[in-house]
């Protein structure tokens, strides 16, 4: 059987910013074998079947490890997003990877006018994503992260995001920004990242009790009702 690759790069993914389903990105992705990423972001809709529809255009045949659904919501709209995302792929009984990119949905302009990101919702992202995938019977495959060990002549870490535990301010993003993209961790705050989703895990086996997604629907409609 004649067969397409793409052979330019060790991962292919569509943004959440170009999926549209009558778009050029999915045609081309949908013609190619690759195994494929796709950025789910707050734009890819909760009250219809579209990521369903999505995922029935680039695997109709619903061939395991062909697609990795890569979760990009922001720390304040996880929680309202990925339980329905993952209901909902769970139903139409697609195979799919889940990542968390804790980083692109967090994104912001500091006072100074440099792109940014705050450690704190990063980290508010990844453990909600961590928590709703164990609440909800479903598996987190991985995390993408934008982060480097790169120093300076003196020395010292890049600094790009805030926060962390050398709690790095506004004030102090100008000293190294050397990211001509996108803001990444540097080598402390990607420690930091490590070592809290250890504590996360390690805390989930000392039997911390979890809610199940029913739960957490029946949860929020009292609220909602309150």
């Amino acid at each position: 059987e004649k067969a397409y690759y793409n052979t330019s790069a060790h991962f292919l993914w569509i943004g959440d910013r170009t999926r549209q389903l009558d778009g050029g990105h999915v045609e081309y992705f949908r013609g190619i074998k690759n195994p494929i990423g796709i950025k789910v972001g707050p734009s890819m809709s909760m009250k219809d079947d579209e990521l369903v529809r999505f995922l029935d255009t680039v695997n109709p045949d619903k061939v395991s490890g062909k697609v990795t659904l890569i979760t990009r919501y922001g720390a304040g709209k996880v929680e309202n997003y990925l339980p329905v995302h993952i209901k909902a792929v769970k139903l139409s009984q697609h195979p799919v990877v889940w990542i968390c990119d804790p980083m692109h949905g967090n994104t912001l302009t500091s006072s100074t006018g440099l792109k940014t990101r705050h450690f704190h919702t990063i980290i508010d992202e990844l453990t909600s994503c961590i928590r709703i995938h164990s609440e909800c019977d479903s598996r987190l495959g991985g995390v993408s992260l934008e982060f480097t060990g790169e120093l300076n002549d003196e020395g010292f870490s890049v600094t790009e995001c805030l926060g962390g535990s050398m709690e790095l301010s506004e004030e102090q993003l100008g000293l190294r920004y050397q990211s001509f993209c996108d803001p990444r961790l540097n080598f402390e705050q990607s420690l930091d990242v490590a070592f809290l989703i250890s504590k996360h895990y390690k805390d989930e086996r000392r039997g911390k009790q979890k809610r199940t997604c029913a739960e957490r629907s029946r949860v929020e409609s009292q609220s909602t009702i309150i």
